[in-house]
Order: C-alpha cells, then structure tokens, then sequence
C-alpha cells in the first residue's frame, strides 16, 4: 500500500479535492494507520495556526518593536544553530547569488511574505495553503536601488519587514540521519536523493518554524522616501496586514566535501571556501508552507511595489506582475548582467536553472530549482 503525501492530506483537509478522489483518500485513511496519524497531525497543526491568529492583536502595553531590531533578532535566532547545513530560504535565495544581490535576495522573500499577508478585519481571516507550482523568473538592475551599495540596500529593504514580528515555532538544529528512508520518516514526506554521484549522500532534517508580524503602513512609505522612491504606492489594505507564516521540516542531502561553517563565520559559500570550491553539492527539499492568506489586499500591487524598489520601471513591474498567478508562483528576482537563467526539464518537470559566472575567487555555481508533488527543490 502507497502512503499518501502531505500534498494530498492537506487538500484533504482544505476540501481541495474532487468528491471521487475525498472518497479514495478517506478509504485509505480507514486502512493505514501511519497516513491517520499523519493526517491527525496536519489538522492539529492547522489548528494551533489557527489559534495564533486569534491571538495576534498586540495588547495596549505591548510597544511594537523597531523593524530592524526584529528581524536582526530574527534572523540571528535561525543562524545560530545552522551550522550543520545553510537554511533553505538562504540556499534558495541569498547565498547562493551572493555577493551580486544580497539586498535583492531580501527582497526575493519580503515580496513572497507581503504577497500572502491577510486582510486588516480579524472577522475576515481565513487560513489556507499556499501551494507553490511553478517558479517565475525576473531580471532586475540592482545598481538602481538608489545607488546604494548592497550592505546598506539591504538594511534599507529589511525595513521593510514587520514592527512586530514574533518567532512562535523555532525550527531548531538540524538532526542528522543515516538514510532518505530514515529522513522521510522524521520530516514527513518522500525524501529523494541524487543518482550518478560517488560520494555517500549525507542527510539532516530541519525542525518546522512558524512566525507572524504585523505591516505598518505609514512606516513603509516613510522608508520608501528614505530610499528615495516616495513615488512607489502601497494598497491601503496593507495598514495593520499581520502575515502568518509556517514552514514545514526541511531536508538537506550534501554530497562532497562540504566544510561546516563556524559559528560568526563566513556563511558556507563565501570565497573562497564556498560549496563548489570544496566540491560540495546542496540538495534542499521542503513542503511548500503554511500561510493567512487575504480575501481581498492586492497581491499584483504589493509585488509590483517590491519589484519598483529593485530598480524595475512601474510599467515593467505592472506588465510582470499582470502574468503571474501569485496563489502558485514562487518569484525569484536576479541581477541582469550578473546571472543568466533557463527553464529545463527535471524529475519529470519544468525546472528553473539559475547560473552563476565565477567572480572573483569564487568558482562558477548553478542553482537548481522545480516543483513536484507540493515539495520545493533547491540543488
């Protein structure tokens, strides 16, 4: 017997199914017990998803935090512990295209939190999932982030954030195990491993984290005239959006040499010890997240606002965003100039391959990336 993936146990409980396919899936719940127990556990985390929300109105004593402040906190509290393998938000878009676009690689993220941020009305929340599908493509000018420079562009944009963000589901160090059967059954989904290379797979699973913050408005148009684009607009719905945010176990498969990086040190792919130089190869795998999803705040126009701030033309930020499905996108942002990008076939799918020039003392890299059966992949 078949297990059921977290894809399918998900729609299950979301009631995304046809009536023939609820039917199958609820007769073999009635015969395997692993998938019920599964399944039970998808639910009860839906539901604590569910009572975070109701519990995101700050209190009158409680001061929202300074952005930066909070996503520094943030941002230290889930590097700390990543020694054993690079996160796979990192892998996926900032080290990998780093140091090109590190304040574009923010952005790459901000654009995907902002995009799911639920409507202003507690009344109004209603919490469903994002599952991604495909993956978009758009060449930006990084050197028009009002001509900054990447360190300070990259402060600039992590204002960006929310004035109160609350870490409430720490993902932990990641766990090593001996097998992707092994792995498969610690995370909770198939786990697939490379084919044709010498070197032993090793693997590590990452824990499931969880955080929500709260937009204000009039702070972000104050930070847009401070990076010197007051003209760019934000929906007026976005005043007072808290974003929920889950994120389900994460694999890592390395192969190669790959050096663990020390604590307060140079993250894995810093030249000139990055990945490639050390013969290292990256696989990273994870479900596609949890989020509090808007019944009505403009996705296209918050997205196009995000693409302005890296240096696209309004009407090239329009047009872009006018063709893409934000509810199944992923939208990954790179330099022009710096990297070159084409869709290929992979695992049976469409993927994106991403490649990077040498610069420097670091080596020419790729990033590969596809959706299949609900699981992002990051090679």
């Amino acid at each position: 017997m078949t297990c059921l993936s977290d894809g399918i146990l998900r729609a299950q409980l979301d009631g995304e199914l046809s009536e023939v396919e609820s039917l199958e899936v609820q007769n073999h719940l009635t015969a395997c017990a692993d998938c019920r127990r599964r399944a039970e556990a998808i639910a009860a985390e839906a539901e604590r998803v569910r009572a975070a929300l109701s519990a995101l109105d700050p209190l009158p004593s409680e001061a929202p935090g300074e952005a930066r402040t909070a996503f520094a906190r943030f941002r230290t509290e889930h590097a700390e512990p990543r020694a054993e393998a690079p996160s796979f938000a990192d892998r996926l878009f900032a080290r990998p295209l780093r140091p090109v676009w590190g304040a574009v690689a923010v952005l790459a993220v901000v654009v995907a939190f902002l995009s799911f941020a639920p409507a202003r009305g507690w009344g109004q929340k209603i919490l469903a999932m994002l599952r991604v599908q495909k993956i978009a493509v758009v060449t930006i000018d990084p050197e028009l982030l009002s001509g900054r420079d990447s360190g300070e562009s990259g402060k600039m944009i992590g204002k960006l954030l929310s004035d109160n963000l609350v870490v409430t589901l720490e993902p932990g160090k990641p766990q090593p195990v001996s097998s992707a059967e092994e792995a498969s059954q610690l995370a909770g989904f198939r786990v697939r491993a490379l084919s044709g290379l010498s070197d032993q797979p090793q693997f590590s699973v990452e824990g499931e984290g969880a955080f929500h913050m709260t937009l204000n408005r009039d702070r972000l148009h104050a930070i847009l005239g401070e990076a010197g684009r007051p003209d760019i607009q934000l929906p007026d719905a976005l005043d007072g959006a808290t974003i929920a945010v889950h994120v389900p176990k994460a694999v890592f498969v390395r192969y190669g040499n790959c050096v663990e990086p020390k604590r307060g040190g140079p993250p894995p792919d810093s030249p000139p010890s990055g990945p490639e130089a050390q013969g290292c190869t990256f696989l990273a795998e994870v479900p596609s997240p949890t989020v509090s999803v808007p019944p009505d705040l403009n996705i296209a126009q918050v997205a196009e606002a995000g693409l302005q701030l890296a240096g696209m033309s309004a009407d090239a930020a329009h047009a872009f965003c006018q063709t893409v499905d934000w509810t199944s996108t992923l939208v990954i942002p790179i330099p022009r100039d710096a990297t070159s990008y084409q869709t290929v076939e992979v695992d049976g799918v469409q993927g994106t391959l991403i490649n990077r020039p040498q610069g420097g003392r670091r080596p020419a890299g790729y990033n590969l990336l596809w959706v299949k059966n609900g699981v992002i992949h990051s090679l």
